[in-house]
């Protein structure tokens, strides 16, 4: 169902000011000179795209499903008023993929900033990278591919998850019962909270040179390196699933099935 009006506005209000916090890139809300508009594009998804990739270096993104064959984009644009730069998207087909570029007419400063609201169908997969914003991207029915450098990750679908920070902490949920392929979850020092599927096809690896912890029967081992470790086979164990941070912490939580009192994956720790 696409967005009503009030609901975007609503929405894109959040975005911007979650943005201005969870960012240095923002400018502060009582900066001088600072100018901010709305931008919207929409893309169509041609037969034969399954996958849409995103870059944005300049600010976060945020994942919605809608029911529409199409991408829309909803953003917030700061830049420097006196170079009065404006906010582009474009997009380009690249085999099996629609891959979507943003880009300042007027060039980069240090004030420029893009949050953008991705509207895409859940059944899609997605390519998402930003520097330092937040991604966020949940219940979807594709794979999730996700880099940021020091912003954090919420992510939560049935196919296979690829998630990676350097600082930037993850809160993730395997939903699903298999996928395909190896789902990999990654930082060097960011703190990472899955949820495990349990109840599926997995066989499960992970390993920290932190602290690492488990909210069910699952046997966690010191290395003589001094690393912790877990490793575990449930069903089949078909589908991979492994979990590394060289120094940050790792917390695994047990999945509840579909149907059942599951608590919501939260965007913050």
């Amino acid at each position: 169902m696409r967005p009503t009006v009030t609901s975007m506005l609503a929405m894109l209000a959040a975005i911007l000011l979650a943005g201005c916090a969870a960012s240095p890139r923002a400018p502060s809300p009582s900066a001088e000179g600072v100018r901010a508009e709305r931008v919207d594009e929409t893309f169509d998804v041609a037969d034969g795209v399954t996958r849409i990739a995103l870059d944005n270096p300049w600010g976060m993104i945020s994942v919605r499903d809608h029911d529409e064959r199409e991408v829309g984009i909803h953003a917030v644009a700061q830049s420097d008023a006196a170079r009065r730069a404006k906010a582009t998207f474009r997009a380009r087909r690249d085999g099996d993929t629609l891959r979507v570029e943003v880009a300042f007419e007027r060039g980069l400063a240090p004030s420029d900033r893009i949050d953008v609201a991705l509207y895409v169908p859940g059944d899609l997969a997605l390519a998402l990278r930003t520097q330092d914003g937040a991604i966020t991207a949940k219940k979807r029915g594709g794979a999730i591919e996700a880099d940021s450098g020091s912003g954090r990750i919420v992510a939560s679908s049935r196919e296979r998850l690829a998630l990676r920070t350097r600082s930037g902490a993850i809160r993730a949920a395997a939903m699903g019962r298999n996928w395909h392929g190896a789902s990999t979850i990654e930082t060097d020092s960011g703190r990472i909270v899955l949820r495990v599927p349990t109840f599926g096809d997995i066989a499960l690896d992970a390993r920290t040179g932190g602290a690492l912890g488990t909210d069910f029967g699952l046997s966690v081992h010191t290395q003589p390196d001094g690393s912790r470790t877990a490793r575990a086979r449930y069903g089949a164990g078909t589908s991979p699933l492994q979990i590394r941070s060289a120094s940050g912490e790792i917390v695994l939580e047990q999945l509840v099935p579909l149907g059942e009192d599951t608590p919501p994956l939260e965007d913050d720790d």
